[in-house]
């Protein structure tokens, strides 16, 4: 299985090789293309880089939010460096909407220090929507003190799923919003436990009521709806805040625009507000540098797997070679006779070598005359010779052999002869050749220039072959 697997991995780079092979043959560059896969690794790899170089250059020159504190940002004069500000604000329940420009609401948030201290927020979110709080709180099972609360309150809007026996008892202001629970998701949750909520208050200049005898002590509470910050299941809400300082965090930007204030100054709403409020610019709640959209590195990640699969592709080769055990060297084949086989890889051919995939071809005992006369036909033999001069010469030059083996490709009119040599480098071995959806008997014969897979029909064959070949290229004692 797993020469399989690897077949499937090296046959990538494999039909890269083809399909480049078979456009550049039209110009007669076909050998180019073995150099298309190692060129493409480096293409991807150069692109990994430079992606992963930008999206990093990019990341550390964006700006990030800065925590800092309402009454510094309402300090501010002039801008300089970061505009993008979180801060903590007590949210009053009255708002304004500009009937001159819809969809822009007004709301007043003061410092938690000093609440005498305000500033102007500018949203695109209505009063049902603007103010969303994270806080920790007790989920409580009462649906008599729910009916009385609901009562208080009013009915909500057509929309709203309401819990009818429970609601939450807030024990604590702030949190993680990305780990807190929604209205929603409390469904599943016992009764008792302190939870991480994170909703939206809604409508609180509207809905809101005293859940104590009396709202002027310290210990007063109120009564509000609180719901999923983008979503219609809702939840009643018993918060030690009053509607004209509920808690929340703001983030966004405070800058100079052209949006005019003057509407606003003008407005009955501002004229009530009781707090010193800068009337230059308003903070946009909820709004970002526009540079800050998200980058992302999946253009790195593609690049860079793309250059590690072609690489993994390369060196797992095609076709995949498994060895096993060789046969004993052995003589059975006379002069004449041979075993068909199919040649993939490269084979020595009038020096240079020439590629091949499953060319037909024979393992082959020739007589010396028989070979010396197919060499003559394959161009083996000194030209500048006649045919018989050159065959007399070769006859002679192997006195003492009656025959040799060859590899014999019928195509292309190759052949390589194998045989005891000094210095003879020739290897060996046997195995299966594993493509993707099948596999072979095969040998794995490398000797000069050649280095070609010999494929069979059967093991029978494939060992017969080895065996011819291993009993002429290696030594005898």
């Amino acid at each position: 299985m797993t020469h399989y697997l690897r077949a499937l991995l090296g046959s990538i780079a494999y039909g890269i090789r083809q399909f480049v092979g078979s456009i550049l043959s039209f110009v007669g560059l076909r050998w180019l293309a073995r150099f298309a896969v190692p060129l493409l690794v480096l293409a991807f790899a150069a692109a990994a880089v430079v992606s992963a170089r930008d999206t990093a250059t990019i990341l550390a020159s964006r700006p990030a939010v800065q925590d800092t504190t309402l009454a510094d940002v309402a300090s501010i004069d002039e801008p300089q460096g970061s505009i993008w500000f979180e801060f903590d604000a007590l949210l009053d329940a009255t708002h304004l909407e500009i009937p001159v420009d819809l969809g822009t609401f007004f709301y007043l948030a003061r410092d938690p220090d000093d609440p005498q201290r305000g500033l102007l927020v500018r949203s695109p979110l209505n009063d049902a929507f603007f103010r969303v709080r994270t806080l920790t709180a007790t989920l409580t099972e009462d649906e008599a003190l729910v009916a009385e609360a609901r009562d208080a309150l009013g009915a909500l809007p057509s929309g709203f799923s309401l819990d009818s026996s429970r609601y939450l008892d807030e024990t604590a202001p702030g949190g993680d919003a990305d780990e807190a629970l929604v209205p929603s998701q409390l469904g599943e949750e016992e009764a008792g436990g302190e939870l991480l909520v994170t909703g939206r208050v809604v409508s609180p200049e509207t809905y809101a009521a005293c859940a104590t005898e009396s709202c002027d002590g310290s210990d007063a509470a109120w009564w509000y709806y609180f719901a999923d910050p983008e979503g219609a299941a809702a939840i009643v809400l018993r918060s030690p805040h009053p509607p004209t300082a509920l808690p929340a965090r703001l983030q966004g930007l405070y800058q100079r625009d052209t949006f005019d204030l003057a509407p606003v100054l003008a407005s009955d709403w501002f004229a009530s507000i009781e707090a010193d409020v800068p009337t230059e610019r308003a903070f946009q709640a909820g709004r970002r540098p526009p540079i800050t959209v998200p980058t992302s590195w999946t253009p790195t990640i593609l690049f860079a797997g793309a250059a590690l699969l072609l690489l993994a592709s390369l060196l797992a080769g095609y076709p995949v070679f498994g060895r096993s055990a060789r046969p004993e060297p052995t003589r059975t084949l006379q002069p004449g006779d041979g075993i068909d086989v199919e040649i993939t890889g490269r084979l020595d051919h009038q020096q240079s070598a020439i590629s091949l995939q499953r060319s037909p071809g024979a393992v082959e005992r020739l007589s010396i005359p028989e070979l010396a006369l197919r060499m003559w036909r394959y161009g083996l033999l000194p030209r500048d010779l006649s045919r018989q001069e050159a065959e007399t010469r070769f006859v002679a030059e192997a006195a003492g052999e009656t025959d040799r083996l060859v590899l014999h490709e019928r195509d292309q009119s190759a052949m390589v002869t194998f045989g005891r040599r000094d210095g003879n480098d020739a290897r060996v071995d046997v195995g299966r050749l594993y493509r993707i959806a099948r596999s072979s008997p095969a040998i794995h014969v490398r000797q000069d220039a050649t280095d070609a897979y010999l494929t069979t029909g059967t093991p029978e064959d494939r060992d017969r072959a080895a065996s011819e070949i291993l009993a002429e290229v290696e030594p005898t004692d």
